[in-house]
């Protein structure tokens, strides 16, 4: 697209002809006029007036001038005359080049009156030096000079000398930048991909050696799965309970056996007979045992390996009662002292001090009533004489009880490595251990005091076992706890001549899950809360850790499976259709709790009952009514 020629004096050099340059030396000295508008301290008058001045550097002027319009290719005329050898005693005609310059102004306005003006097109322009040319680059007779600097005019400039060559140094001294490194970087992640893709592509078309590796690699995988299924045997599956509903999640996880099945790992679960679903339970294994004749009455992943912390302590104790004398005095040894230094700043402590001496009933106390690490230490270094010793002992009376899920690692419980138990098996060793009467008779003592003397210090030891302080029955247990959202107990309870063992491992509401296993067992659903009783009739000792069981209330729900709700006021569910009408229709202060499970008798009817109500629903039409 054409452009607009400039009107400064870029265009002067375009007029320069041999003929101009060649002129006679006879001018030299004469001065010629001067153009209107021009003040004889301007640069073109200095350069055009004054003969001192070379005729090459005049002549170079317009060599600069043409070379600092970066738009515009000089014309035909202009290059023979800069490419043209000077002559001696040539000189340009300044006046002749203005008027030829007006002239050509004149022209130009003409020519823009009678033009059709496009719309104007910005164009990047090119650097000169980058415009490449068809033709070389022809040889210049004249000197060529620097184009002037903002801080070097041209009409000062001097000869700039070539540039000197920098050192080269060799490679190995050449230092990379980031952006070489990661081309390096990632050439070599190219190269090593190619690789491997050729190795496959190798493979790939090399039969007998892809057969080969492709059956070491079946091998590989399908041997250890056929190991892993013949020597595995089935620890659990689901067994619906006589009396409860589908569409609840009371089940129990274990295997209905027959009675003379030698597989551990087998359970025969015969619920009581109460017409009520067994209870959802909360912690991720629960076991509910008849002491009195063994029957399992509910189980939840009862073979599950899980930390079992303090409640380890029952093991001791009863290793403690069958080897030796409750009064058999136990001095706190410099060795015994060294296992005490090596329990975490935060344990359970009983408080014994090295040289003092106790009986064996009161490290007892200390152990089973405060959890005491330190009077479990003291226990197994007189026992056995070492620490190791007795973990050895406490695992070979696991198995002759039958604990096949059981490993020991010390008598304490802290947690560590291969230190496991099952909730299937601390039910077993707690009838074992419930079953000896001086267990019983300390672990069911509320408050102890050890009397000082020249022996050891005085100690004032009170149960931790918060269950027996509300729920009727308890007499005997033990807590673990890692202080923060794990929780297990074991609980003995007898009542009406009917003796359980309740186990909940790893539970956030130990007193929901316990009074709901043992409410079940014993066929008696009367309402006890811990909150009721914490507020009402006496204090239960460390209540403010569970925030005064606040949460314990009477309208309180367990979510259960397919939209569900298990009422633990009366311990009955509620789900589907009958749920859906309960709700619609103002809930419990219409209706009341749930007093029985859902009758399903006829073929097409559904009915539950409420305290002041019956709801029924049709499963053909989706209605439901209050009877």
């Amino acid at each position: 697209m054409g452009r607009t020629p400039s009107h400064k004096n870029d265009h002067l050099d375009e007029e320069v002809t041999a003929r101009d340059m060649q002129r006679s030396s006879r001018d030299r000295g004469r001065r010629q006029p001067v153009k209107e508008g021009y003040e004889e301290g301007s640069e073109d008058y200095k350069l055009d007036e004054h003969p001192e001045i070379p005729r090459i550097r005049r002549a170079s002027r317009f060599l600069d001038l043409e070379s600092t319009t970066p738009t515009h290719s000089p014309s035909k005329s202009a290059r023979r005359a800069r490419l043209a050898k000077p002559q001696p005693g040539g000189r340009v005609n300044t006046e002749q080049l203005m008027k030829r310059r007006l002239k050509l102004r004149e022209e130009q306005a003409l020519k823009d009156q009678t033009r059709v003006r496009r719309p104007r097109t910005y164009v990047r322009e090119r650097p000169q030096d980058q415009i490449r040319t068809r033709r070389p680059k022809p040889r210049v007779y004249i000197e060529d000079v620097p184009a002037a600097t903002p801080e070097q005019p041209t009409t000062k400039s001097r000869p700039v000398k070539a540039p000197t060559r920098t050192k080269q140094f060799p490679a190995a001294y050449h230092i990379p930048t980031v952006q070489q490194s990661y081309t390096r970087i990632g050439r070599r992640e190219r190269r090593a991909q190619r690789l491997i893709f050729d190795v496959f592509h190798t493979i790939r078309h090399n039969r007998p050696l892809a057969l080969i590796l492709s059956g070491t690699l079946i091998l590989l995988i399908v041997i250890p799965l056929l190991t892993n299924m013949l020597s595995r045997t089935p620890t659990s599956t689901t067994a619906q309970f006589p009396g409860s509903t589908g569409n609840q999640s009371s089940t129990a996880t274990a295997v209905l056996k027959p009675a003379n099945s030698a597989n551990p790992h087998e359970l025969v679960i015969v619920p009581p007979n109460n017409n009520h679903p067994a209870p959802p339970i909360l912690a991720t294994s629960a076991y509910l045992l008849d002491a009195d004749t063994g029957v399992t009455l509910y189980a939840r992943n009862p073979f599950m390996h899980i930390p079992m912390m303090s409640t380890t302590k029952l093991m001791t104790a009863l290793l403690a009662i069958e080897h030796g004398n409750l009064d058999q005095q136990v001095t706190i040894t410099p060795a015994i002292n060294n296992d005490l230094q090596q329990l975490s700043a935060d344990s359970s402590l009983m408080g014994i001090k090295p040289g003092e001496t106790y009986s064996v009933r009161d490290l007892l106390y200390g152990l089973l009533l405060v959890s005491g690490n330190d009077a479990a230490l003291a226990i197994a270094d007189a026992d056995a004489g070492t620490m190791p010793k007795f973990v050895d002992q406490m695992n070979q009376r696991a198995q002759q009880l039958g604990l096949h899920d059981t490993h020991f690692r010390n008598p304490h419980g802290l947690i560590e490595d291969n230190h496991y138990s099952s909730a299937h098996d601390l039910a077993i060793l707690g009838q074992k251990v419930f079953s000896n009467a001086q267990i019983r008779q300390i672990s069911s003592t509320k408050e102890y005091h050890i009397v000082a003397n020249t022996q050891h210090a005085e100690h004032f030891l009170e149960n931790g076992d918060q269950f027996m302080y509300w729920y009727p029955g308890v007499d005997g247990g033990k807590t673990g706890w890692d202080a923060g959202s794990n929780f297990l107990q074991v609980i003995s309870c007898t009542r009406n001549n009917h003796h359980l063992i309740g186990v909940v491992m790893h539970t956030a509401d130990w007193w929901t899950d316990m009074r709901d296993l043992m409410n079940y067992g014993f066929s008696n659903f009367t309402w006890i809360s811990p909150r009721e009783i914490n507020a009402n009739v006496h204090p239960i000792p460390f209540a403010a850790e569970w925030t005064y069981f606040h949460s314990d209330t009477r309208e309180r729900t367990i979510p259960m499976g397919n939209n569900g709700r298990f009422y633990v006021y009366t311990e009955y569910a509620i789900s589907g259709l009958i749920m859906n009408y309960f709700d619609k229709n103002q809930g419990l202060h219409k209706f009341g709790y749930p007093i029985s499970p859902v009758n399903t008798t006829a073929t097409t009817l559904l009915s539950q009952r409420f305290e002041h109500a019956t709801i029924q629903c049709d499963l053909q039409s989706k209605q439901c009514k209050t009877i």
